[in-house]
């Protein structure tokens, strides 16, 4: 991803209101954290669509749209009525076509009753039709995929080719795993109108890979590697490289082929090892690769998002994608279970987590920023426009002010400024700036556009 120039004062989710922010550190780098959303039933997916939208499903059947400038979320979809949402499953995976808006396609997953007399199900992957408004027109792809209380897969990704890419559990029966009639612990590759590929490893089979336990996890770095992640057991959460045609083991190899009971089937050599694994589990979930310095300690990473491990992890590849040469992790319990991440239009991030009021939180700093629409009831300083002086608004004290450029730069500082100070900005020249104020108070950041 090209680093490019970044028009920046206004916050993502910013404008109308200005949000407090918590403030701390990643590395060298402050990143303000917010609260985009909160009160979703469980969300399971949330996907960008172009600049202002943030799309979320939500378990118990509910697909929402977020306006990520006002924060104003619709529901577009409401199936309640017709999943089975049991355990780990619902409402699952979404994907928004490739060429989305202008094919206004919506792909989903979702599991079905009603339960047979040992508990199974059905799993589906449909598509529907955006109106501008709803989901609508469903078309179901692939029916009738084994669905259980747990061990669901249900990740969707698009290839560079627009081909769909699906990921099944094996429903918690290990051997469906390695059963090439069975659906289930596999990735599925299927065209947008429901069609097998012709170069699927079998073109009679919707199945690209299998002897999955429990993936939940993809992103395509760059050069067109596909990067997986996976649920072990209590052992061997997994980081793969994903090739079609491959099988990766479960349950005859669990991570590595480092165990005794894994020495036949290794030496077989049928079977593909992941590049890293973690032994204790942290519950694997969604991953995507962030390519940009905005983060400098996240650039040129995958970033994981784990559930029993309630972290973000940071992971450096080697140059050929074959190993995991440095980790780091991030926010250890501070948000709960984190379910699934995106990276939205001016390089913030976006997670989704599963605890409490199951809040989606943003992540940005000064170089994660995108100018929106100024609104002037928002302004922490008076007058704005301003001219050679600026002060905060009545009756406001702050630690510190600051002035940034487009940029990210801070060009002013302020220390220690009490309430009705005036602040000399006769050298900044003529233009837009953000403000960012640290107030003595409450300790909070916050930030508005200035004009110059």
């Amino acid at each position: 991803m090209e680093f490019k120039k970044i028009l920046f004062i206004v916050l993502l989710g910013f404008v109308p209101l200005v949000h407090a922010q918590t403030a701390q550190q990643v590395g060298a780098t402050t990143v303000y954290i917010d609260t985009l959303a909160t009160n979703s039933s469980v969300p399971w997916e949330i996907t960008l669509e172009g600049e202002n939208y943030l799309w979320v499903t939500e378990r118990d059947g509910l697909v929402s749209r977020i306006n990520l400038l006002t924060g104003i979320k619709d529901t577009v979809l409401d199936i309640r009525n017709d999943i089975h949402a049991v355990g780990e499953s619902g409402l699952l995976g979404m994907a928004l076509h490739p060429d989305f808006p202008v094919i206004a396609e919506v792909f989903l997953v979702y599991t079905y009753g009603p339960e047979d007399s040992q508990g199974y199900f059905n799993e589906c992957l449909v598509k529907y039709t955006y109106d501008g408004t709803d989901l609508t027109i469903q078309d179901t792809l692939i029916d009738s995929i084994l669905a259980y209380s747990n061990h669901d897969g249900s990740r969707l990704h698009f290839l560079p080719d627009k081909t769909l890419l699906m990921s099944t559990g094996e429903c918690s029966q290990d051997q469906l795993a390695q059963d090439p009639n069975s659906l289930s612990g596999k990735y599925l590759r299927v065209n947008t109108d429901g069609t097998i590929p012709d170069d699927n490893p079998d073109p009679g089979s919707y199945i690209y890979t299998m002897g999955h336990r429990n993936s939940q996890g993809i992103c395509t770095l760059p050069n067109g590697t596909v990067i997986i992640s996976e649920h072990g057991p209590t052992t061997d959460d997994e980081l793969s490289v994903l090739e079609p045609g491959k099988n990766y083991g479960w349950p005859l190899v669990h991570g590595f082929c480092d165990e005794p009971f894994e020495d036949t089937p290794c030496a077989t050599g049928l079977y593909q090892e992941p590049i890293y694994a973690w032994t204790p589990t942290i519950a694997t979930a969604d991953l995507v690769y962030y390519d940009n310095l905005a983060f400098p300690e996240w650039d040129q990473r995958i970033l994981l998002t784990t559930l029993n491990g309630q972290r973000l992890v940071a992971l450096k590849l080697n140059a050929t994608a074959s190993a995991v040469i440095d980790e780091d992790q991030y926010f250890f319990g501070q948000f709960g279970r984190l379910r699934d991440i995106a990276i939205g239009p001016n390089l913030e991030i976006y997670i989704a987590t599963n605890s409490g009021t199951n809040p989606i939180i943003k992540i940005i700093t000064p170089n994660s920023l995108g100018v929106k629409e100024f609104d002037a009831n928002a302004s922490l300083v008076i007058p704005n426009p301003a001219d050679n002086y600026i002060q905060l608004m009545p009756g406001n004290a702050a630690e510190q002010v600051s002035i940034l450029d487009l940029n990210g730069k801070t060009v002013l500082e302020f220390k220690n400024v009490e309430a009705g100070q005036h602040l000399d900005i006769t050298k900044l020249a003529t233009g837009t700036y953000a403000v960012e104020v640290k107030f003595v108070e409450n300790d909070q950041v916050q930030r508005s556009k200035l004009m110059k």
